[in-house]
């Protein structure tokens, strides 16, 4: 299906406000996010959501750091049997 294109008048400034505002907040335009609020309003779900909120955390710890956090974690993979029959 190929994409079409309109123009949209007569936005308050209000509401361009807050758009701009939350498109930066989400880092993306303004008009990504009126599509993406158009597809959620119509109830169209055809892709997958994406986050993007922890990015700047990858691949920022050092392998000491990372060792750390395994072995701290490890008995969190144990499972229970008692629990779960």
């Amino acid at each position: 299906m190929s994409a079409s294109s309109f123009n949209l008048r007569g936005i308050p400034e209000e509401v361009m406000a807050l758009l701009k505002r939350e498109a930066k907040r989400l880092r993306t335009s303004v008009n990504v996010l009126i599509l993406k609020m158009i597809e959620r309003g119509l109830g169209f779900t055809c892709e997958k959501s994406s986050y993007h909120d922890l990015d700047h955390l990858a691949g920022s710890w050092s392998a000491a750091e990372a060792k750390s956090f395994e072995e701290s974690t490890k008995q969190f993979e144990k499972i229970d049997k008692e629990l779960w029959s």
